[in-house]
């Protein structure tokens, strides 16, 4: 190069090193004149002089030494590092940019993968329920944050369906995300015959058979003198199975013919496969009378917990409830008409023997069937709740199934395979009611729904258990409350020492258990799918149910205070207090590790159960019931304007009856009774729950029912025993169970779809008076357009006697009190009996009081028509619960009535009035002549039982307070005592005769006639 080049390129070099930026000593200092400018500035074209050669070689030795110095520095680690990273960089943006790239495609397919599962359920907050795989997505990002990943208790399937349930507690019941196939299998008639055939095969029956795991006692700790529940941390291996088959039809050589077994549900429901008492068979272990004071405890409990003893045929033959009380006695269990639940009509066990000096043991053992009553908080175990000692430590000590033990723990059926696909939830008793969940603030059941599916994954068909969800129970009213708020009430759990107690509101109760929602490709919106197939009748085919439900009682201690707990008024409960009860960290046990009813039928709705009998009727005309004008009501879903409910057997036994003679005339009764409510006096239907499979007789009454058309009467078979038929006066008081449970039976079942409901028996009858009303029904019509709040009408009643002209001398076997002499083909006794020719309407139509009744004494045996929608539990005689507890909740209760104006006495002389025409037995009329009051003699006090009638007759026509004896007949030379009804004698009794009748001639001729 020139040599100005070269000058021009060394001047670069030198205003480029680091000594010339730092202006280091060695630099040129260069005036303002300086031909050369800074090196940040660009060169202006200047006349630069020639340099002399020795000044050029000083310059080349210059840029020869700094060139060393850079090569030396170029290898140095500290520029290499620089130089790494600066070439470093551009890669790193690249595969940070490609990062990001992954992540989005990632998430883009998990979401596409998700969407085709997630349903998003819109309810009142709007959220959103997890399905199982974000389930473990978020629990497994939650074990990282929380470190609990590698925790021994902290078990991931339970928590990923915690998760799920735990966000899904917003939703009024619980939700499970299921197929159509599914579905499809529970409502498919050919499926469910292939499922049907195959459990006969297994089994002998085309159902799943009814049964019950019995668990051990709670076990208390004592902790500064309270008592404090532990875990119940048991093995299913330490309960105990019983199974309860039905008896079904056999062939002549006693061996079942499959195609004779019926269903669970083939008689108006389940109620009749549940054991609530013993069979008669084992009437030589309790006594042929189950009122007589008797104890037998321990012989009862073995029975009860199915050990075997000398006769294994005894096994799985008694109520399971005397070896685990916390088992509810269930009398009755249905389906509401829309699918929405199942309710249980429950008695309180503890109620039928309560003489402390013959029953000690049993009112002991029978503690917990009043806890059943007593409402408890719970609510959901959280995932974020396993990080907490407490609850991990819980957790380590109860049961836990794994892929080894859990289908042989489960108690499953040999031939079933279990749903390994569900993973439940796990429950914690909460300390306060605000801290429970919403819909488990007042529970006391788990309920869990499944089903059977016919399973082709291993191969060869087999049947599988399917798990469709599990829903906390509720209670249409807190039977705590309703005892907190009548007057004068005691604690719901009374003394050993004090026994029975007049509480009649604690007698019945009812549980509802919610139906899961479910949701299918198609329907996944409503997630209503399982309660409309359960509503339109799709999951019984033929009777035979393919959806049943398993019922867990949650065990706590019972309650001893009358304040109970969360009750509304009530700041705080005097002696309970959750935190001492159970603690902040009671888990409860899994399912299959805990005492439960298992395999209960879900059958027919009752409507659809009653259409199903009229349309398979030849009487296919229905008369809708009118709409009333002036009525406020909602009734577009009633189907029926006045029901009654009848409780009757083709034979029974009174109260403190003491001979082994029973009373045999119901089917005539009830043969009367039909024709006269249903066709005169303007009933639309009757109920009839036939108790006779408790008699001593193969009779039922089905000979009688089915004497009218199943659009007017419907028997319903109740097989359920009375546990003490005492007198209410006995050391040891009477409690007809089978009797109020069948009560509040009828009235759950068919109240929703009837305006007005009565309950009557046999031998009652509902007579209108005034000269206006021609017939019952036309004043109930008017009550209702001009009585909005009038919602129960009470019938004073007292007892008729039979009308001694209108009987006959008693013919049958001789008696200790009736002995019978025939003298030429005459019957001679002492004692009277009913003319059979004569109707019983006309037979005791002669009371002992004139009308209105006395006030005083009358009100005790009063009966009622009520309106159901507002009575919630009518016990025989009077409404002692009604909607006033959730209208009011604050308000006070009177304890056998109904403040008015809700509950009003009908006015006897221009309303109605009931006629009671309770028999008088043979027995009761011995030596009459010499107990009945002559005109000339006085006599004690009522010892006469047979009617002398007074030529006076009330209802109409003028009476006179002093009674005079007829002139004609039996009662001629006596004193009379009661009165007779000019109505019933010139309308009602002719036009039942007529009717009846009519009634005994073939169908056809009483079709034309």
């Amino acid at each position: 190069p020139t040599p100005l080049t070269s000058y021009t390129v060394l001047h670069g070099l030198l205003a480029s090193t680091p000594h010339a930026a730092m202006g280091s000593d060695n630099r040129q200092k260069v005036s303002p004149s300086t031909p050369f400018p800074m090196a940040s500035s660009c060169p202006p074209r200047v006349a630069i002089s020639k340099p002399s050669s020795s000044s050029l070689r000083v310059r080349s030795k210059a840029i020869q030494s700094d060139v060393a110095r850079k090569a030396q520095s170029k290898h140095s680690p500290r520029r290499l590092k620089d130089e790494c990273y600066s070439a470093l960089l551009p890669m790193l943006a690249i595969a940070a940019v490609w990062c990001f790239g992954c992540y989005i495609y990632l998430w883009l397919s998990l979401y596409r993968s998700f969407s085709e599962d997630v349903a998003d359920i819109d309810d009142h907050r709007g959220n959103m329920m997890f399905n199982k795989r974000e389930d473990i997505l978020a629990v497994k990002l939650e074990q990282f944050l929380l470190g609990t990943h590698g925790s021994e208790s902290y078990n991931l399937e339970d928590n990923v369906a915690n998760h799920a349930w735990n966000n899904a507690r917003d939703l009024p019941v619980s939700y499970r995300k299921t197929n159509s196939s599914l579905l499809d299998q529970i409502r498919n008639p050919i499926i469910a015959k292939q499922i049907q055939s195959t459990l006969i095969s297994e089994t002998g029956y085309p159902n799943l058979i009814l049964g019950a795991y019995l668990e051990p006692p709670l076990s208390l700790e004592e902790i500064d003198g309270e008592s404090f529940l532990e875990l119940r941390a048991q093995s299913p291996q330490k309960l105990t199975s019983i199974q309860y088959p039905y008896q079904h039809m056999n062939t002549t050589d006693g061996s079942i013919d499959n195609q004779k077994v019926a269903g669970a549900c083939s008689r108006k429901g389940a109620q009749w496969t549940f054991p609530t008492l013993h069979p008669k068979s084992l009437d030589n272990y309790f006594e042929s009378n189950v009122f007589k004071r008797h104890n037998n405890f321990d012989k009862r409990w073995e029975l009860a917990a199915g050990i075997k003893s000398s006769d294994n045929s005894l096994r799985g033959k008694y109520c399971p409830i005397d070896a685990d009380p916390y088992l509810p006695w269930i009398h009755d269990v249905f389906p509401s008409n829309d699918g929405s639940h199942v309710e249980f009509i429950i008695s309180n066990k503890r109620r039928c023997n309560t003489d402390p000096k013959a029953f000690q043991s049993d009112l002991t053992n029978l503690i917990p069937q009043v806890a059943l009553m007593q409402p408890i908080p719970v609510k959901i175990l959280s995932a974020t709740s396993y990080s907490q000692a407490a609850v991990s430590d819980a957790l380590k000590k109860l049961w836990t199934p794994d892929s080894r033990n859990k289908s042989a723990e489960a108690g499953s059926e040999a031939f079933f395979l279990d749903d390994d696909a569900y993973n439940p939830p796990r429950y914690i008793l909460a300390t306060s009611i605000d801290d429970a969940d919403e819909d488990a603030k007042f529970t006391r059941f788990i309920c869990r729904f499944h089903t059977t599916i016919i399973d082709e994954s291993s191969g060869e068909p087999g049947l599988r258990k399917i798990v469709l969800g599990e829903t906390l129970s509720s209670y249409p009213y807190n039977p705590e409350h309703a005892n907190y708020m009548k007057r004068g009430s005691k604690p719901m759990l009374t003394s050993s020492e004090q026994g029975h107690d007049e509480q009649i509101w604690n007698s019945v109760y009812t549980v509802r258990c919610p139906v899961p929602q479910l949701s299918n490709d198609g329907e996944a919106s409503n997630g209503d799918v399982l309660s409309r197939i359960i509503a339109s009748g799709e999951s019984v085919n033929d009777f035979i149910p393919s959806l049943y439900l398993d019922m867990i009682p949650i065990r706590t201690p019972v309650r001893k205070s009358r304040d109970g707990f969360g009750l509304p008024g009530v700041k705080k409960s005097a002696g309970f207090d959750p935190k001492l009860a159970w603690g902040d960290a009671h888990i409860l046990p899994r399912v299959e590790a805990s005492g439960r009813w298992t395999n209960i039928p879900i059958c027919l709705p009752p409507k659809m159960d009653e259409d199903l009998a009229v349309d398979a009727s030849e009487h296919k005309e229905i008369s809708e019931p009118k709409q009333i004008s002036g009525d406020s009501h909602d009734n577009k879903n009633k189907t029926h304007f006045l029901v009654a409910c009848v409780w009757a057997s083709h034979s029974f036994s009174t109260r403190g009856q003491t001979s082994d003679k029973d009373d045999s005339s119901t089917s005539a009764r009830l043969r009367e009774f039909l024709a006269y409510h249903t066709q005169f006096a303007g009933f639309d239907h009757v109920y009839v729950y036939d108790n006779s499979d408790t008699s001593t007789s193969n009779l039922t009454l089905a000979a009688v029912t089915d004497l009218f058309p199943p659009h007017h009467v419907t028997r319903v078979p109740w097989p359920h025993r009375v546990c003490n038929n005492n007198r209410p006066t006995h050391s040891n008081p009477g409690e007809r169970s089978s009797q109020y449970a069948a009560e509040n039976s009828c009235r759950a079942r068919y109240g929703p779809t009837t305006t007005w409901m009565a309950s009557l028996d046999v031998d009652e009858y509902l007579i209108p008076t005034g000269k206006e009303w021609k017939n019952l029904r036309e004043w109930l019509e008017d009550v209702t357009r001009n009585e909005d709040s009038t919602k129960i009408l009470s019938f004073y009643q007292t007892r008729s006697l039979p009308n001694v002209n209108l009987m006959v001398p008693y013919d049958g076997s001789p008696t200790m009190s009736c002995a019978v002499e025939i003298s030429e083909g005459v019957s001679d006794s002492m004692c009277l009996m009913k003319n059979p020719e004569i109707t019983f309407m006309e037979t005791y139509n002669c009371e002992p009081t004139t009308h209105p009744k006395p006030k005083s004494w009358a009100w005790r045996a009063k009966k009622q028509i009520y309106r159901p929608d507002f009575v919630m539990n009518h016990f025989v005689h009077y409404s002692v619960v009604t909607r006033r507890i959730l209208d009011e909740p604050m308000e006070g209760s009177p304890r056998f009535a109904e403040r008015s104006p809700f509950e009003r006495r009908v006015d006897e002389l221009n309303e109605g009035f009931l006629l009671h025409t309770k028999t008088t037995g043979p027995e009761m009329t011995s030596k009459w002549r010499e107990k009945c009051p002559r005109k000339s003699i006085t006599v004690g006090k009522n010892p006469c039982k047979v009617g002398i009638p007074s030529e006076e007759i009330i209802l109409g026509e003028k009476t006179n307070s002093l009674a005079k004896g007829d002139d004609e007949g039996s009662s001629k030379a006596f004193q009379s005592n009661c009165y007779r009804h000019g109505r019933v004698m010139k309308e009602w009794v002719p036009k039942l005769e007529a009717a009846l009748q009519l009634m005994s001639k073939p169908m056809g001729e009483q079709q034309r006639l």
